[in-house]
């Protein structure tokens, strides 16, 4: 099977966001934004399946996959909101809000999961974190874009990394435009942790899937080869 069909999945996501954004009477920042953001993603889409081996259906369903999870990770963690930059007032003065910024360990972990509030929103936004990375960990390594287990870590690490950083810049140029309030994102080292450790559990994941059913399919062509 063709693994370029894949790009149906970015197909179906821009159909989806177009239906879900976009509404009767739109304008034409709206659309731009939906476009340039679709657009990063397609392209990172693109050259990671140029680098993809598929080989069978499963190796292809996880590709598909995979390309519709780029989407909806952009979505939640790097989404670029034009608009915002352009018909908002620009007053200058551009700053850091270190109140957005943790650089204590396990800090906010602790808070979302034993401090005096412990509610369903905090406890789903450490899983979330801890989940963030996963697909990204197995899919990479599944799909033999990347064949090594330690470059897998290096990469989800780099990943988190990125996302913290895009994050920081994208507060501290949200915090030059007025009513921004310094940004609304929050930079965490807890992030950068969970999102490692979620790397970790998805190359763990793909050995066990690995043992699993790869030699099962390996046994049974040398069972049907004695044959």
């Amino acid at each position: 099977m063709n693994k370029w069909y894949c790009l149906l999945g970015a197909l179906f996501y821009f159909i989806y966001a177009y239906r879900t954004y976009i509404y009767e009477g739109i304008q034409l920042l709206d659309f731009l934004n939906l476009v340039v953001n679709f657009g990063i993603v397609l392209l990172i889409s693109i050259w990671l399946i140029s680098k993809s081996e598929v080989k069978n259906i499963l190796n292809f369903v996880i590709l598909f996959v995979f390309v519709i999870y780029l989407f909806v990770l952009h979505s939640f963690v790097t989404y670029i909101n034009i608009p915002d930059y352009i018909t908002q007032e620009y007053i200058g003065n551009p700053y850091v809000n270190i109140e957005r910024i943790n650089f204590i360990p396990f800090k906010t972990i602790y808070s979302n999961l034993f401090g005096r509030v412990v509610a369903p929103v905090t406890i789903m936004q450490t899983v979330g974190n801890l989940f963030l990375l996963l697909p990204l960990a197995f899919a990479l390594l599944s799909l033999k874009i990347i064949n090594n287990k330690y470059k897998a870590i290096i990469v989800i690490f780099l990943t988190t990394v990125f996302i913290e950083m895009f994050q920081l810049l994208d507060n501290f140029i949200a915090s030059g435009y007025k009513y921004s309030e310094g940004g609304q994102r929050a930079i965490d080292i807890d992030d950068i942790l969970l999102n490692t450790l979620g790397g970790l559990i998805g190359i763990v994941l793909f050995f066990i899937y690995k043992k699993l059913f790869l030699c099962k399919v390996l046994d049974r062509k040398n069972f049907t080869t004695e044959i």
